[in-house]
């Protein structure tokens, strides 16, 4: 008798911890990965160059001295309100919309009918995301690439005891429009979701488990 009731009393603890009623608690470790085995994550393409973003943009060339003309000594432009920046030698070029990467690749084409064989290295300088709420160091981070979600709450420092993590929401500006994003971080689906790379400028928001008791 001694030992059923043992055993009730280990079932039920067990029930508590992870959730036998319908709001079950699904752990990491419980969530299924990819038919391989792994999960399938999307590729870092770069930020989405945007109006207003700082931009670092220099050329190379097979002849320093030939390259020389292309680069001012601060080469870094902000782009207008159109999406183009003005380039020494080459002029005017629109890069608004596009990534760091087809940004290189248009750029390098333009600047082909001057130099032979050119490189073209483009960097957005005043990328940043926010993270706020139940974290150790709430605050605006300068990133010089994108990062995961996982990653900006480990810039700020990681989230508390307190926090909520069934429901991260994410803040994004797309196309005009502010969209949001809630991810539960106690299950899989981090991996499938356009927030599993974070974007410049995306706020994040980490809500407590409890509300604040009012007086």
């Amino acid at each position: 008798m001694k030992k059923v009731l043992i055993g009730l009393l280990f079932l039920s603890a067990v029930c508590l911890l992870t959730g036998c009623a319908t709001g079950r608690i699904t752990l990491f470790s419980e969530s299924a990965p990819a038919a391989d085995g792994a999960y399938r994550l999307p590729d870092a393409q770069g930020f989405v160059i945007e109006p207003g973003d700082a931009v670092n943009i220099v050329f190379y060339g097979q002849d320093e001295t030939t390259v020389e003309p292309f680069n001012p000594e601060e080469p870094v432009y902000v782009v207008s309100a159109d999406g183009c920046v003005t380039l020494p030698v080459v002029g005017r070029q629109r890069i608004a919309g596009k990534t760091e990467p087809e940004a290189e690749q248009a750029l390098q084409q333009a600047v082909s009918q001057h130099l032979r064989n050119p490189l073209v290295n483009v960097r957005v300088t005043n990328a940043q995301v926010t993270v706020l709420g139940e974290v150790e160091n709430p605050g605006t981070f300068k990133i010089d690439r994108p990062v995961t979600l996982l990653a900006a709450l480990g810039l700020a420092g990681d989230m508390l005891p307190s926090a909520r993590r069934d429901n991260v929401l994410i803040q994004r500006h797309e196309e005009g429009k502010v969209k949001q994003y809630r991810i539960n971080l106690l299950t899989d689906e981090l991996f499938a979701s356009p927030c599993y790379y974070l974007h410049k400028g995306d706020v994040v928001y980490v809500s407590p488990r409890y509300k604040a008791n009012r007086r």
